[in-house]
């Protein structure tokens, strides 16, 4: 795009600036008096629109460097070419917005609705003394550092965007278009990108620990030294894809009894001999470990697929991304372990010990279950006094008889749970999700 007549940033005074924003209040409002916002071409650098209403409003080209936008609705908005570098736009309504050839590097985007968001690359150029230039000095459409922890950017386009470095912890990108997308050095851990088109996206480097893939294509893809601990890579096209250095859950562990019996020295000596187990991503399953003592082993990204563990003393253990699904756990000890983004859908955990490690002289350290996947989950009569379980999804588990006493399931997903004669005394749960009736099965 480009323009043939001289374009200069204006700055708009604060009366003007509060007069467009009522009138386009009114527009929006289908009233009299009412005119859309057309901010072209505008410097609105550091100005506080939080709050404000710029639904369907013309920014194309505006700078918005270090503006506070927490709040705003900016739904369906022309943002085409905006510099947006180091805007705060913290839970902002962002809904199908063009944001084509815009540079957002820096900014803070934690939370923000970017549903059908349009990020494609584009370029707005402006004329200058005569001479043509681009909007802002990225020319591209760039989200580089970045921080958007927690956005919804479901069904975005972003193929050939620049997200270097970005923080996308916990974001929702399924279905997005990423094809082309530099993703090198993003932390992407938990972000949901099922049904995204990675064809030849650049991750070098990246953190996908824990983010969901399934049905995403990424045929062609460069993963070289990325992390992929407790990430399900069985419906994922990486056709082409280049891996090589990428660190994955399901290798293989040459002598897991030598590991084993070192583990239990080291246990028994208190430290003073032997060697505590690491199985970081190690591929397990299948395995008899019924009773075995793996108190305060490393098991991260760890595949435990149909593992029996009965019994088994895992106290203090780092089980964080481990993918134990149809894992028996019965009565297992899990006190003080970490479990967070742990993968137990259908696993038998019926009388689990999962309350807090009692540590002389220290806080109670509690278990954490933060993020796990405990979908068709036997709890049964399980101890989960004082668990986290922020963010875990307890979709039809059964935690009948079971302890949750001062647990904390703020935004849980218990959608058919049952939870017969469990006990909730205490328990957090702002912003669960399907809490059904106490008492129901």
């Amino acid at each position: 795009m480009s323009s043939g007549q001289e374009v200069r940033l204006r700055r708009l005074g604060e009366d003007r600036l509060r007069g467009v924003l009522q009138a386009h209040r009114l527009f929006l409002g289908r009233s009299p008096g009412g005119q859309r916002a057309s901010l072209k071409f505008v410097d609105l650098s550091g100005v506080d629109l939080s709050g404000c209403v710029l639904a369907e409003a013309d920014l194309t080209g505006a700078h918005l460097r270090s503006c506070v936008m927490r709040g705003a609705d900016l739904s369906r908005a022309d943002l085409f070419g905006a510099d947006l570098t180091k805007a705060d736009l913290t839970g902002a309504r962002m809904t199908a917005v063009d944001l084509r050839g815009a540079t957002l590097r820096d900014a803070v985007l934690t939370k923000a609705v970017m549903a059908r968001a349009d990020l494609r690359e584009g370029m707005l150029m402006a004329t200058a003394n005569g001479d043509l230039r681009h909007s802002h000095p990225d020319k591209v459409t760039v989200l580089a550092g970045a921080a958007a922890r927690g956005a919804s950017l479901h069904g975005a386009k972003l193929s050939n965007s620049v997200m270097k470095q970005a923080d996308l912890r916990n974001a929702n990108l399924s279905n997005t278009l990423l094809a082309n997308a530099d993703l090198a050095k993003a932390d992407l851990t938990g972000c949901n990108l099922q049904g995204a088109d990675l064809t030849g996206a650049n991750m070098t480097g990246a953190i996908m620990d824990g983010a969901t893939l399934g049905g995403a294509i990424m045929t062609a893809a460069v993963l070289q030294r990325a992390s992929l601990l407790g990430v399900v890579l069985e419906d994922v096209d990486l056709s082409k894809a280049d891996l090589r250095n990428a660190v994955a859950s399901g290798r293989s562990v040459p002598d897991v009894a030598g590991t084993l019996r070192r583990h239990a020295d080291w246990v028994a000596s208190n430290g003073h001999t032997g060697a505590r187990a690491d199985l970081t991503g190690c591929d397990l399953s299948g395995l008899d470990l019924r009773g075995t003592d793996l108190s305060a082993a490393v098991l991260r990204g760890a595949v435990l697929r149909g593992v029996n563990l009965s019994c088994a003393l895992l106290a203090m253990a780092d089980l964080s991304l481990i993918d134990a699904r149809s894992a028996t756990l019965t009565g297992a000890t899990l006190r003080g372990a970490r479990l967070e983004r742990a993968i137990l859908a259908q696993a038998a955990m019926a009388q689990v010990l999962a309350g807090p490690q009692r540590i002389r002289g220290h806080t109670d350290w509690p278990t954490d279950f933060s993020r796990a996947r405990l979908e068709d989950t036997c709890l049964t009569r399980a101890d989960l006094t004082g668990a986290r379980l922020t963010a875990a999804d307890l979709t039809r588990s059964d935690l009948s008889g079971a302890d949750l006493s001062g647990a904390m399931l703020d935004g849980a997903v218990l959608a058919d749970a049952h939870l017969r004669g469990a006990l909730l005394d205490g328990a957090a749960l702002s912003g669960c999700i399907g809490l059904p009736k106490r008492g129901a099965t």
